[in-house]
């Protein structure tokens, strides 16, 4: 399959030489390696270039690295376990500090995306101590916080959640009607989704919400016919060119994806201009491969994988679709819930 829009060939490069090596303007993200890799690899899935990108070796010694990173059993870090960003700190022996080594539900959902696409059929995974780990970061209203000790706590966490216990099958971890509850909350008089009850309705919101909802399947559940509508109408009004993540912002790639997953989990589709969508993301493309923020700026690996996603539901003739809820190709999708079918028979 090949697009005749975006410039397939360079990006696949572009993405190939971030796993390889990162410009040093990037080296205080080397704490979220984990992140990066995910979203190298869904934006090579999103081109349909991953196998002929990556051969088999170097999926090997990537999935190998990924659990290296999986936090092992110590005294009094249950909390902590999961997957950590990187491997900033080095060997796990060689950290006595339990919280600076430690996992984290943002780096943990990256990782099992990443060894997914990768191929691997994560039989090494730790799925017991990740259950019980999610079990100790939900918070009493229903949210998340990503490792113990932080004051953050929204959507974006549940989200994580949320797609730990759906690729796992386990949602032990989850208590799904308080976090159902939360999001509730959320919802916001203009038709968007908050951070929290009463705050700036936010287009990365608005997916985690609709996605976390999904995934739990209690999206019709708390979104009523008429919510639907209002966000949807939300939606469509931060389309403008490309979609603006909030009110009174310039149009912005990554949103192409946050907006335009949300609007497809939603069944709003044919409400999108696709058209001036798929324009806006190729106004953002560099010469030398990548998708930037918006015109004139450098690319990144979230703008670029966010981008081309997003691109593929608006030219889904021309590139393969991803699946909405989870930023990862729609077969390993279907598998995985091939699989949660089977076993619940």
């Amino acid at each position: 399959m090949s697009a005749q829009g975006l410039s397939v060939d360079i990006h696949a490069r572009y993405f190939k030489h971030c796993l390889t090596m990162l410009p040093a303007q990037t080296a205080g993200l080397d704490a979220t390696r984990m992140t990066l890799a995910h979203l190298c690899l869904a934006g090579l899935a999103a081109l349909g270039r991953l196998d002929e990108t990556v051969s088999k070796q170097e999926k090997k010694e990537m999935v190998e690295w990924i659990y290296a990173q999986q936090i092992p059993a110590r005294r009094g870090n249950e909390a902590y376990r999961g997957f950590r960003g990187g491997s900033l700190f080095g060997p796990h022996e060689a950290c006595e500090n339990v919280a600076a080594n430690s996992g984290n539900v943002a780096a943990t959902y990256s990782a099992l995306c990443a060894l997914l696409m990768l191929g691997d059929d994560l039989a090494r995974v730790d799925r017991e101590a990740i259950v019980r780990a999610l079990g100790c970061l939900q918070q009493e209203s229903g949210s998340f916080i990503p490792h113990p000790g932080t004051t953050e706590r929204d959507p974006r966490f549940i989200f994580c959640a949320c797609a730990i216990s759906y690729i796992l099958d386990d949602w032990r971890g989850v208590d799904r009607l308080a976090a159902s509850r939360y999001i509730g909350g959320c919802i916001n008089f203009d038709g968007g989704m908050t951070q929290a009850p009463l705050h700036e309705s936010h287009g990365g919101h608005l997916y985690c919400c609709v996605a976390s909802l999904s995934l739990m399947g209690t999206l019709h559940k708390v979104v009523a016919v008429g919510d639907r509508g209002r966000m949807l109408r939300w939606a469509m009004l931060h389309q403008n060119g490309g979609y603006q993540g909030r009110t009174n912002k310039d149009p912005d790639v990554c949103y192409s994806f946050w907006i335009g997953a949300s609007v497809e989990m939603l069944g709003g589709h044919a409400l999108v201009n696709c058209d001036e969508v798929a324009a806006f993301i190729q106004s953002c493309e560099a010469p030398y491969g990548g998708v930037s923020k918006n015109p004139d700026t450098r690319p990144d690996p979230l703008h670029s994988a966010l981008g081309i996603a997003g691109y593929g539901f608006c030219r889904p003739d021309e590139l393969p679709r991803m699946a909405p809820e989870l930023l990862l190709p729609e077969s390993i999708v279907r598998s995985l819930r091939a699989a949660q079918t089977t076993s619940a028979v």
